[in-house]
């Protein structure tokens, strides 16, 4: 009996485990093209769930000024989202992260 409640756990497990990957991989992140400079958008199944054409958390509206600065954001937001945290950026993580503003 033991045993049984053992396998059905270890199963359950593995079942959760799966469908928890499935879930946080199709998280995807499109780099955009500005007037001045970069932003990204995160989209999950295909449709755009974040439209960031701006650096987050700094007053005005100014692009990233390199396309890598707007992925590692993007890549910070992600992160945040997998998490199930609020995928706020602010001016400590920019700064940190060596973002250019």
């Amino acid at each position: 009996m033991i045993k049984k409640l053992w396998k059905l756990l270890f199963c359950t497990g593995i079942l959760l485990m799966s469908c928890e990957k499935k879930h946080s991989s199709n998280l995807q992140i499109k780099i955009t093209k500005q007037n001045s400079g970069y932003g990204y958008q995160i989209l999950k199944k295909q449709k755009v769930i974040i439209n960031q054409p701006y650096i987050p958390a700094i007053q005005g509206e100014k692009s990233f000024k390199y396309e890598k600065d707007a992925q590692k954001t993007a890549d910070l937001v992600v992160v945040k989202i997998k998490k199930y945290s609020f995928p706020k950026i602010s001016i400590h993580e920019l700064d940190s992260m060596k973002i250019a503003y």
